[in-house]
């Protein structure tokens, strides 16, 4: 009888120090919350909207294309074309697809790409690609 007692006493301490830390961890998060997540910025993601203020680091999407852009600074949007041609928005990342521009894109559309992205740009009037007879 007297090492059942022993478990519960010591079942009923266990249970108490965890209680205590549980109680320790809640505080500390919603100190984290208060603060605004910990971190250096409010990243968000969401639809694009036009007429709306954005802050730097919130990720917007082209509900048109489904693809990802990082808002440079805090400013108010107009189109994505523009926003992106303005250097308001950069491409967050490719997501294994190609990214087309309608266009012969400007310097500053290609520096909104990601890092270690290629850029091609095709003309219906160069010469097709005929490989020789090797395969190569």
């Amino acid at each position: 009888m007297a090492d059942m007692e022993n478990i519960f006493m010591r079942l009923n301490e266990v249970i108490s120090q965890q209680q205590e830390l549980i109680h320790s961890i809640s505080e500390k998060v919603q100190q984290i919350e208060s603060i605004g997540g910990g971190g250096s910025g409010n990243a968000s993601i969401g639809d694009y909207e036009s007429g709306v203020v954005y802050k730097r680091n919130t990720l917007v999407v082209d509900t048109e294309t489904e693809t990802v852009y990082r808002v440079i600074e805090e400013y108010t949007s107009d189109t994505v074309k523009n926003d992106c041609a303005n250097g308001k928005l950069k491409l967050v990342g490719f997501e294994s697809q190609v990214v087309s521009i309608p266009h012969n894109p400007t310097q500053k559309e290609i520096d909104q790409l990601p890092d270690d992205s290629v850029v091609v740009v095709y003309s219906t009037a160069d010469a097709p690609y005929l490989p020789d007879e090797s395969g190569y």
